[in-house]
């Protein structure tokens, strides 16, 4: 991997996980960092993959100095987007679940 493909693909998401824990107003431990850094890193990559394929029809990704400012770009806003959005359902839905085992006598 050169240079331009490790920023294009790994920045935006590290922007992402700083601009997260700004949003939520803590640290984050190593272990929660690193699985929200994979998370941002997969969602952002596959969201700007689709974009890249299906709307701009860009079928070989030659990671040139001008493809990657403009993927860079495109991933860095698509991925605070994400963020926002991830916020926004992680604060407003709550799921709850209870075991029943059939086994235990009443």
């Amino acid at each position: 991997m050169s240079f331009n493909q490790v920023m294009a693909l790994i920045m935006p998401s590290i922007i992402a996980l700083l601009f997260y824990s700004k949003i939520i107003k803590r640290k984050l431990s190593f272990f929660d960092g690193l699985c929200h850094t994979v998370l941002f890193m997969l969602i952002t990559n596959c969201i700007c993959y689709a974009i890249s394929i299906y709307l701009k029809r860009t079928l070989e990704f030659v990671f040139s100095n001008s493809f990657t400012l403009k993927y860079s770009i495109m991933a860095t806003c698509v991925s605070i987007l994400f963020v926002l959005l991830y916020r926004f359902i992680e604060i407003n839905i709550s799921i709850s679940l209870q075991v029943v085992s059939k086994d235990e006598k009443e």
